[in-house]
């Protein structure tokens, strides 16, 4: 099934079973319970806690033979008085709609980007002759949020420190990313960076601007 039938197929429905292993998180029981499902899950991996899954226990079963009974007659509960089970999910439901900007929340607390600041503009810079230069400047505007160092095919190394600041180290793929997300807004080069540049585009960046760090006015 494609994305769009998922969807469609769950917005039409009154109620999803998921005897799996759950392995995590996963998407489509939440997926599920956002289109207005009322969920019925078994107890195995994160259908077990209440974090994973903050359902009543009423709608978790052992998924064994003798449970069956109570299985169906929970499914038939649910389909009979749909108006009075779906409440029921309602903090599961609002937890889904809480995801992403709690996981935004929990990447600024990590790492040294910032998503409560709109009017700054959003900048990974890219490694070069100029970065011992441009660097000091960058940290002090008050307009720019340098959230990354772009290092061309150097995936072991993961953070670079300058002064008593540490940096996350970017690949191509992660800026590619991370324009996708509407997290970037420029990614700066050096005027000779024309083949990495070239490389952005070719990868499909498509909402960050390319700029050129102009050492002579490094502040442009």
């Amino acid at each position: 099934m494609t994305a769009e039938e998922v969807h469609d197929l769950l917005s039409h429905s009154r109620v999803y079973i998921d005897f799996g292993n759950h392995p995590g998180q996963d998407r489509i029981p939440r997926e599920a319970a956002a289109a207005g499902c009322c969920v019925i899950t078994g107890r195995r991996g994160a259908a077990a806690n209440d974090i994973d899954i903050p359902i009543p226990s009423s709608y978790k079963f052992p998924d064994t033979p003798q449970s069956i009974p109570a299985i169906l007659s929970c499914i038939r509960a649910c389909l009979a008085d749909y108006d009075g089970h779906i409440g029921d999910f309602a903090g599961y439901r609002t937890m889904i709609a809480g995801q992403k900007e709690k996981f935004c929340q929990d990447v600024a607390a990590a790492l040294p980007i910032h998503f409560d600041l709109p009017k700054r503009q959003r900048i990974i810079l890219h490694e070069g002759a100029h970065i011992r230069e441009i660097l000091p400047i960058l940290i002090t505007r008050e307009d720019l949020d340098l959230i990354g160092i772009w290092l061309d095919n150097r995936p072991s190394i993961t953070t670079v420190h300058f002064g008593g600041r540490i940096c996350p180290a970017m690949m191509l793929s992660d800026i590619l990313f991370l324009d996708q997300e509407g997290r970037i807004d420029a990614v700066l080069f050096e005027p000779e960076d024309k083949e990495a540049a070239d490389s952005l585009r070719a990868g499909g960046l498509r909402n960050a601007a390319i700029r050129w760090a102009i050492l002579q006015n490094p502040g442009c």
